[in-house]
């Protein structure tokens, strides 16, 4: 699959701790339409590309649905599609929104998330004039269906060793949101990246099991904290910000994960290692657009320029021009492969 350079987007509208408690946005399971930017592209009958995205959380959590909505919204002004989303879909609607969108003529379907693998894959049979791609997708079906995923352990990597060099007292700790394969895969790497700066490091690791429930993060990273840590990460959507909660009230290191989290805590979040749903989104679209979709299994990492490290937002003088020039070898490793093949970075549960 083809893609160009990548995009970059500032984080923004990052809404306060209670807004989000408060779920803004729209209404759960209510979909909504921007109107299409002008553009020549569009589908073979000339009308624009229309694009339908289902997101199991909302469009405000500072973290993975909040930028896979920002992809949408950057497609529709660079290729002109007109989009669509329907946020916070329930489990038990999941084959439903799939089939209203799908009868209503959307020419691709965007299930942003791993847990609307196996609808997204019982219906697109019925439909298959119809484009489907799954964001962190367990498989692709022939002929519509292609799952996209981040090579996660480069991230968690990254990440890890971050945390490690920001830490004074040697504990870290990493949480995620399930223990989906991407999100291990990314938990298991976040504690090897550390023990790769620091061998007697302590890498706590841990999943609450949620990936909305801001309160059940912000109880893990509190127990984290009280075990010794003094910096903090981690991967569950929602969740992650009350893991960033306690860290801000603690008055301890928070490295951001999925999106640039610095809004979220200025003072608490160092820096962040991102995964641009910005970048897969117009990837997706891209090879629509152009005919070049393919049914596989896409995994996208830093060679890519999928996943990056955000800007520090002047957090870099906590560290070390020693500590810095490690970042970056570390970085370089990673995208070229070297850290790869010393047995250093973990594989991906999806690397072919």
């Amino acid at each position: 699959m083809k893609t160009k350079k990548m995009l970059s987007l500032a984080l923004t509208g990052v809404l306060s701790m209670s807004l989000l408690a408060g779920c803004g946005g729209s209404s759960s399971g209510s979909a909504q339409t921007s109107a299409p930017a002008p553009s020549s592209s569009g589908g073979s009958d000339g009308e624009p590309v229309k694009v339908a995205m289902l997101l199991t959380g909302y469009i405000n959590d500072a973290g993975w649905n909040q930028s896979a909505y920002e992809g949408l919204q950057m497609a529709e002004e660079e290729f002109g599609i007109e989009g669509a989303y329907t946020e916070a879909v329930p489990q038990p609607d999941f084959e439903t929104v799939l089939r209203d969108y799908a009868d209503q003529g959307y020419d691709l379907i965007i299930a942003v998330g791993n847990e609307l693998s196996d609808a997204t894959l019982a219906v697109a049979g019925s439909f298959p004039d119809t484009t489907f791609a799954i964001m962190n997708g367990n498989s692709a079906q022939a002929p519509n269906v292609g799952a996209y995923r981040f090579n996660t352990p480069q991230s968690g990597f990254l990440a890890g060793a971050i945390a490690a060099m920001y830490s004074t007292d040697g504990t870290v700790g990493m949480i995620g949101g399930t223990t989906a394969p991407h999100i291990k895969d990314c938990v298991d790497a976040f504690a090897e990246g550390a023990k790769y700066i620091d061998p007697d490091i302590t890498a706590l690791t841990g999943y609450t099991d949620s990936m909305t429930d801001v309160a059940k993060g912000k109880e893990m990273g509190m127990a984290f904290i009280e075990q010794g840590a003094d910096v903090l990460c981690a991967n569950a959507n929602s969740c992650s910000l009350g893991v960033i909660d306690a860290a801000k009230e603690k008055g301890i290191r928070h490295i951001g994960y999925i999106s640039d989290q610095y809004d979220v805590a200025p003072d608490t979040v160092m820096v962040s290692v991102v995964q641009s749903n910005q970048f897969m989104i117009r990837a997706i679209v891209e090879s629509v657009i152009n005919g070049e979709f393919t049914p596989e299994l896409h995994l996208f990492g830093m060679s890519e320029g999928a996943l990056y490290l955000s800007d520090y937002h002047g957090h870099d003088d906590q560290l070390t021009d020693e500590q810095k020039a490690k970042i970056d070898e570390i970085i370089e490793g990673i995208k070229d492969g070297s850290l790869r093949e010393a047995g250093i970075l973990p594989k991906s549960t999806f690397e072919q």
